[in-house]
């Protein structure tokens, strides 16, 4: 509703794993006669196993009945990078930068996501002005083969070995409170913490602030050429 105000245009929401399904969103859209549909997926960062998936779907469910207009990826997008930094900025702790892992094979086909993440985690350092900071990926899969690492527990018995006593996560990868962040951050990376001594907090996430609606509209309206005052 939020980003339909800031838009003035309809907005349908259509999830990869559960309802409403993405075709469900796509035909939605075509009933309500859209000529035009704007593919914005709600992760920042692109990759051939995420965002790729995200498009072929909406691509098949549209058919020809309207032109896609898709956002392959906005990790670099300024109010997107200027929101993190405001949570992180004058912190005294260690900020560790986080995202979904995926498996590390991805690498072998030049696929472009722990790249974004790195850039993004290091445009909102420097915007910060942190000078203390790391990433790592949280939320692997048991899927019996490498994933992309360090994976955030590990990460953090490193920190403390160095004699970090304080840290501070901060998602890039994630724009919203849900189990990723509520189970593997808030209750499993807390437990280690505790386990090592560490305290260990986390940034609030960005859901449905204003700041970041504007954020999600403006890309919107760039993609569609109208003016835009984000």
């Amino acid at each position: 509703a939020a980003l339909e105000a800031q838009l003035g245009l309809p907005v349908f929401t259509g999830m990869k794993h559960w309802t409403p399904r993405i075709a469900d969103a796509a035909e939605s859209a075509v009933s309500a006669g859209a000529g035009e549909v704007v593919g914005l997926v709600l992760a920042p960062h692109y990759s051939t196993l995420s965002i790729a998936d995200y498009r072929e779907q909406l691509e098949q469910a549209l058919g020809r009945r309207a032109e896609l207009r898709f956002v392959e990826s906005w990790h670099d997008e300024p109010g997107f990078v200027d929101l993190l930094a405001d949570r992180v900025r004058g912190t005294d702790a260690h900020v560790v930068f986080t995202a979904h892992s995926l498996p590390a094979r991805i690498l072998a086909t030049g696929d472009p996501y722990r790249d974004q993440l790195l850039e993004t985690s290091r445009l909102v350092a420097d915007a910060a002005g942190l000078t203390a900071w790391s990433f790592s990926f949280q939320s692997e899969s048991p899927t019996g083969e490498p994933w992309l690492g360090p994976d955030i527990l590990d990460h953090l018995v490193s920190l403390r070995r160095q004699g970090v006593e304080q840290v501070l996560v901060c998602p890039v990868g994630f724009v919203s409170d849900h189990l990723e962040i509520r189970w593997d951050l808030d209750v499993e990376a807390q437990e280690k913490a505790a386990e090592l001594g560490l305290l260990l907090e986390r940034i609030a996430m960005p859901n449905a602030e204003p700041a970041f609606v504007r954020m999600l509209a403006g890309i919107v309206k760039r993609v569609l050429s109208v003016p835009s005052l984000a």
